[in-house]
């Protein structure tokens, strides 16, 4: 999209930058393919307000992946809502770089720390979170009736260092 500048990783060969209410068919078809719809429009809508980050090809500017995170002041912690790439692009290093950006965001916001939470089952998510610095505090299951688990996990950001004189 022309007029967001996104922060290119040449790493990751992609760009990070804020979500547009342009970007939401593409963002809607990600969470299609890796969540089978679980939120619709409105609820992405809404979230434009929150920290919500997308990852983009450079060259196309096609939106492969998102983030979308709530920061309560109260407790000085971002929630992590949402988190998906497209699937022809995952294992690229898309989620790890919508993860750091997501921290400079919050650490810029005087934020303490992260958390959210993941299905038992996704090992993958799973995995990604540890080595992003996240830790298990604590297992439940939402509805005693089904046969389903998630791990709340939480993550310490560090302090933004003040530069001499400030």
């Amino acid at each position: 999209m022309p007029g967001i500048p996104a922060k290119v990783s040449k790493q990751t060969k992609v760009g990070i930058r804020p979500a547009l209410s342009q970007d939401l068919p593409r963002i809607l078809e990600i969470e299609k393919l890796t969540f089978g719809e679980q939120w619709d429009y409105f609820q992405f809508k809404a979230s434009l307000n929150e920290v919500f980050l997308v990852a983009v090809d450079p060259v196309t500017a096609e939106v492969l992946g998102f983030l979308v995170a709530c920061c309560c002041q109260v407790t000085r912690r971002g929630i992590i809502l949402r988190v998906a790439v497209h699937p022809d692009y995952q294992g690229r290093g898309i989620a790890t770089r919508l993860l750091e950006e997501l921290f400079r965001e919050l650490r810029q916001r005087d934020l303490d720390e992260v958390e959210l939470d993941v299905d038992v089952i996704k090992a993958g998510a799973l995995r990604l979170y540890e080595k992003m610095g996240f830790k298990v505090v604590e297992t439940f299951s939402p509805d005693a009736e089904e046969d389903e688990a998630f791990f709340l996990m939480r993550k310490k950001l560090e302090p933004v260092k003040k530069k001499a004189g400030e």
